[in-house]
């Protein structure tokens, strides 16, 4: 089992093991200086104000008096549960966390998910208007004469099929033209998007039918 634990409890149980250690090391030092009685009564007085502290120490750290008799690993389940938390509980709230932030991004910017026909029928209508545009660029470019220009004035005063199919494709109803950009965005999104919900990709998709293009 993998845990996570609070860095300052983590950093607490350190600065408890530096200290112990100093107090050891101390010990450990007076011992080898000791000469005479008074050297011997001084050893035993900081050891036993050492042994208090120590205990201190033990309690603070709520460790069941059994497992130091008897080492038995269960008798530390209170002690994990108060200082530790299962990795995988830690990763469940890390991901719902971040499937907050990303359903709090959408609202501020709506993401769309847009099915493989559609799409294409998308580019299939920028690359008809792109090639519109240079075929009358090069016309514009071709006039010479007055009547040149009149003749194509007259063609472009015709409605254009392919436009009106196009506005047709786009969603917009026939008798209406895109006035502004904002107009034109409403209504592809209307006809061709469908909302992303965060998440929605790895619960299947739901309303995409894998065998196909379109939506259900």
């Amino acid at each position: 089992m993998k845990y996570v634990i609070d860095s300052k409890i983590y950093e607490n149980h350190i600065k408890d093991e530096v200290h112990l250690y100093g107090l050891l090391h101390q010990l450990a030092f007076l011992a080898g200086k000791v000469e005479d009685d008074e050297d011997m009564e001084d050893l035993i007085e900081m050891a036993t104000r050492y042994g208090v502290i120590a205990e201190e120490k033990f309690r603070s750290w709520h460790i069941p008096g059994r497992y130091l008799v008897f080492g038995d690993r269960a008798d530390l389940a209170e002690k994990k549960a108060a200082e530790l938390v299962p990795l995988n509980t830690v990763l469940k709230e890390h991901d719902r966390e971040q499937r907050e932030k990303e359903r709090a991004a959408a609202l501020r910017d709506p993401a769309y998910i847009i099915s493989g026909g559609s799409f294409r029928l998308l580019v299939s209508d920028l690359f008809s208007l792109l090639g519109q545009y240079v075929f009358l660029r090069n016309r514009v470019r071709e006039l010479e004469t007055e009547a040149q220009l009149k003749r194509l004035q007259k063609k472009l005063s015709k409605e254009n099929a392919a436009v009106r199919r196009i506005y047709r494709g786009w969603g917009i109803p026939d008798g209406e033209f895109v006035t502004c950009c904002d107009m034109m965005e409403k209504a592809i999104e209307h006809t061709h998007l469908k909302p992303y919900e965060p998440g929605g990709a790895a619960d299947g998709c739901e309303g995409y039918d894998p065998c196909g293009d379109e939506y259900e």
